[in-house]
């Protein structure tokens, strides 16, 4: 982005400014990173990221996402392996999108607005988590940004090098999670936006295209693992979970994107909408010149679209099969960051007009009244802003206060603590594996058991095939609502309980096994 470089030499205080807002985000993604052991998600990120480049490369088109992200894991577990350095990746990621976010919004916009969206992102407590996270997201919303600057470049400026990055941003992102397909619709509807307004010469139009095929033929590898039957097993779980969203699940989004998931209430539900919400109000609306800039303004038909449009593809889609997750939504933060950027400064440049005049008719406005809309302006944009700030420390405090994720760390170093020769470890669900060897190394017999079998005669014959041959057993639970084991093992004659301990996210149960008895009943 030598543009963007260029643009940070200028010696007005922004590069300044951009630093110290990089600079508290990184204190905010940092602090305590390893405090919560991995869970599940995380683990499984681990494990994929530890197979040899050719395992992801050869499984690329049956995996249930694209490999790039595992593969820059893989590298960067080179550095170590504890949950400080393998979500540290993450950190960085997220660090990227808010110097990228700067670069977008300067490029729409101005540089007050440029810093304004770097500002919300860095204090977005939904943008912190998932900067706190092994997961991929982070990566897609880093790499969306990257992909609409370098279109914004190429179709404005017209270098080869733009769209050179465009082409290889986008095909990054079409190689990390599928719905980075959903930028797709709302970059090919900016660019009829800009054939509608007669903004776009043929020339450029034809770069697009090209540029369009070659992404697409650089996304092959990452996108053919949509078709897979591990792909269709998990959509279909998707859509078995969630459901078709419905308005109040969008306005739950819009809540998530503007103050996190860590807080809950009917009032800081409300009024954060309604504080956000004015905000995109001001985005969209010019109060002095009392019009709508939807189509009139071109920086901010691209940031709606960028927000709007992939969002509203996948709400419309979850209606025939949903997909409707939040985190797989959170990519598109960044332009909603932009929008309230946008607002907040309208409000700011409220009275402002040029040379005296009221745009409207003409006529020479009163300067006593455009001195009293200039303060109102400012006074509410400070309050709008300190409000989200000032709100926005609640949910980034609930983030480091409250423990969330799996505990697999205590829970197994509890186990590990008390196990004996001759135990066994049973675990429910089977997939729970994953995070139980991340952190086991012991050599205690386990055994995985689905959570889908919900035969009560099917779980005794398994189990009691092998329960003669121990003397204790564990029984750890996560991820499951079928306690129909434990219910069976409880009720059994064959086995006595001795312990239960739970863990956030996982039960662990001690039984004795009562060999003695010839009929467990």
């Amino acid at each position: 982005m030598s543009d963007l470089v260029a643009q940070l030499r200028e010696k007005d205080g922004t590069a300044a400014a951009l630093l110290l807002i990089v600079s508290v985000a990184a204190l905010l993604r940092f602090y305590s990173l390893a405090a919560e052991s991995l869970w599940f998600d995380e683990t499984y990120s681990v494990w994929v990221a530890r197979h040899p480049v050719a395992w992801h490369i050869a499984l690329s088109t049956q995996r249930i996402f694209p490999p790039l992200y595992y593969l820059c894991l893989h590298f960067w577990l080179g550095l170590g392996s504890s949950e400080f350095v393998v979500r540290s990746l993450s950190v960085w990621l997220g660090l990227a999108s808010i110097v990228a976010v700067y670069g977008l919004a300067k490029q729409l916009f101005d540089a007050r607005i440029g810093l304004l969206s770097a500002l919300l992102l860095a204090i977005s407590p939904l943008h912190i988590w998932y900067s706190q996270e092994a997961r991929m997201y982070i990566l897609v919303a880093t790499l969306g940004l990257c992909s609409a600057y370098f279109m914004l470049c190429a179709l404005r400026q017209g270098r080869l090098w733009h769209w050179v990055a465009y082409v290889l941003s986008t095909a990054a992102l079409m190689n990390t999670h599928y719905f980075a397909i959903f930028l797709v619709p709302f970059q090919n509807a900016y660019v009829l936006y800009l054939l509608l307004r007669k903004q776009i010469q043929l020339d450029v139009l034809r770069h697009w295209l090209v540029s369009q095929g070659a992404a697409a033929l650089l996304s092959v590898m990452g996108l053919a693992g949509i078709f897979s039957a591990e792909s269709g097993y998990w959509w279909g779980l998707l859509d078995t979970w969630h459901g078709a969203p419905t308005v109040a699940d969008l306005l739950g989004v819009m809540f998530s994107f503007s103050l996190g998931t860590t807080i809950q209430g009917r009032w800081i539900y409300w009024g954060g909408l309604f504080v956000f919400g004015l905000c995109v109000l001001a985005s969209c609306f010019s109060i002095g010149r009392r019009r709508l800039l939807l189509l009139s303004d071109g920086g901010l038909a691209f940031a709606l679209l960028y927000f709007a449009v992939p969002i509203g593809t996948v709400f419309a889609l979850s209606q025939f099969r949903s997909f409707w997750v939040l985190r797989y939504i959170f990519p598109f933060l960044p332009p909603y960051c932009i929008i309230v950027a946008r607002g907040i400064s309208n409000l700011w440049r409220l009275g402002e007009a040029e040379s005296g005049t009221d745009l409207r008719n003409g006529k020479s406005q009163d300067p006593l009244r455009r001195a009293a809309m200039r303060t109102a302006g400012r006074a509410l944009a400070l309050v709008l802003l300190a409000a989200i700030v000032l709100t926005s420390t609640w949910p980034i405090a609930n983030i480091h206060r409250y423990e969330h994720k799996e505990n697999w760390r205590s829970a197994v170093s509890y186990l590990a603590a008390q196990e004996q020769a001759n135990d066994l470890i049973l675990l429910v669900d089977e997939d729970i594996w994953l995070p139980f060897e991340h952190y086991y190394d012991g050599s205690t017999r386990r055994i995985g058991v689905s959570r889908v079998v919900t035969d009560r005669d099917l779980l005794a014959a398994r189990v009691g095939t092998v329960l003669p041959h121990y003397s204790r057993m564990w029984l750890v639970l996560s991820h499951t609502d079928n306690f129909l084991l434990k219910d069976y093992l409880t009720a059994s004659r064959c086995t006595e309980l001795v312990s239960e301990k739970h863990f956030t996210g996982i039960e662990i149960d001690l039984f004795n096994i009562q060999h003695t008895v010839t009929n467990c009943g």
